[in-house]
């Protein structure tokens, strides 16, 4: 009877420190890349896609603002794509930068960890071109590429400080220069 009561509580014992391992929903695609251009409307391209998966999936959609096109994206691919694990945010010159980073720290999915950078061309032609832009621009960043942050960006363009952003162009895609972003004043 000892030998059961002690088999059934290290058994016990196991289960409670047993859980199960998240992971994301099947059919969920995260967007790795977010590309924003326009002042309004706005177009937002997303592409997923990382080290794990070979034809990344994308969205595209156009709205008033960025909080509106937001609300769309999701289902503006194949998949339903996923806001949570944005790690870039590729930007055209012809946005209202300001906006779309105060817009970006407001959501709740998106965070201010993602790096911002500036593409040559726009961001939908760019990320348009590239196959797979999460991977190139992860090697940009080992290769030490230094993009600022959501945050650190709105922070000096709040404090009145020069933000220098990497410029991009082409297939991988590439860090070309960096460019001074001009604020409408």
């Amino acid at each position: 009877m000892k030998k059961w009561l002690l088999l059934c509580l290290a058994a016990a014992v196991l289960l409670v420190g047993w859980r199960p391992v998240p992971r994301e929903p099947e059919g969920l695609a995260l967007v790795r890349v977010l590309g924003v251009d326009g002042p309004g409307p706005l177009t937002l391209t997303a592409v997923c896609g990382g080290d794990d998966q070979r034809d990344p999936s994308r969205g595209w959609c156009v709205g008033a603002d960025f909080e509106q096109a937001l609300e769309v994206l999701p289902w503006s691919g194949e998949e339903e794509l996923s806001l949570t694990s944005v790690s870039y945010l590729i930007v055209g010159r012809d946005v209202e930068l300001k906006d779309v980073l105060l817009a970006v720290l407001r959501n709740e999915e998106l965070g201010a960890s993602a790096t911002v950078w500036l593409a040559e061309e726009g961001a939908a032609a760019l990320l348009g071109q590239c196959e797979d832009p999460a991977s190139g621009l992860d090697l940009l960043t080992r290769q030490g590429a230094e993009a600022p942050t959501a945050v650190e960006a709105l922070a000096k363009l709040e404090g009145g400080e020069t933000l220098s952003l990497p410029l991009l162009a082409g297939e991988k895609p590439a860090l070309i220069d960096w460019e001074e972003w001009r604020s409408a004043a």
